[in-house]
């Protein structure tokens, strides 16, 4: 499960509670990419009620490992394509307490065709401080992803400190170091809105559950 346990690590996401009866939630597919140096790695979400589908892509379009997530029961299942195995993912990581400085401006961009709002989150502690340009479309499913996926990453944990996030999405996020220096980037591409098939969100037929010895 090389694969799945890449995908696992790298994101975050990247920069993905909405319940079954919030009708209103967005529904759709996100594509952006995470950049960490030289890396440049490109994702999807699939967003359904409660449901979020990650998928990391190659530089060819081809699907390398994929994350099945449910927001409502708080579970994590990995897939691997190649291998058409997939596997459980715990999730035993305490939550890590940070303390952060927030700041909302009035600064707006355009990314993705959506309004973006400027908000710069500070964590001198952790020496990071993360700008995200964020969009307000009823996103409902981004926070409970994030809580469910536990991340350990400074993207993901400034976000879920800032109050009265709900329902908004970073189209953009750049993560600094305090000096400045760039860590990485997350940013979004194409923004969908359509009905997905409740099937991308289970597990395929003819896939194993890997086991762990």
């Amino acid at each position: 499960m090389r694969l799945s346990r890449t995908l696992i690590a790298t994101f975050c996401i990247a920069f993905l509670g909405i319940g079954s009866g919030l009708a209103q939630g967005f529904e759709g597919v996100i594509e952006f990419t995470k950049t960490t140096g030289p890396v440049v790695t490109a994702y999807r979400y699939y967003v359904k009620g409660d449901f979020v589908r990650i998928e990391e892509v190659s530089s060819r379009g081809e699907v390398q490992g994929i994350m099945l997530v449910d927001t409502r029961d708080k579970t994590v299942t990995a897939l691997s394509p190649e291998r058409k195995l997939y596997m459980d993912v715990p999730n035993t990581r305490l939550p890590k307490e940070v303390e952060v400085q927030v700041q909302k401006t009035s600064d707006m961009k355009e990314i993705a065709g959506y309004k973006c709002e400027k908000w710069v989150v500070k964590g001198p502690k952790e020496d990071r401080q993360i700008t995200y340009w964020v969009a307000a479309d009823e996103f409902n499913f981004f926070r409970p992803l994030l809580e469910t996926l536990n991340r350990k990453d400074e993207t993901a944990m400034f976000f879920l400190e800032v109050k009265d996030n709900a329902g908004a999405f970073p189209l953009l996020g750049i993560e600094q170091k305090m000096d400045g220096a760039e860590v990485s980037r997350l940013e979004v591409s194409k923004v969908t809105k359509a009905v997905q098939k409740p099937a991308l969100f289970e597990i395929p037929a003819g896939y194993n559950k890997f086991e762990r010895n």
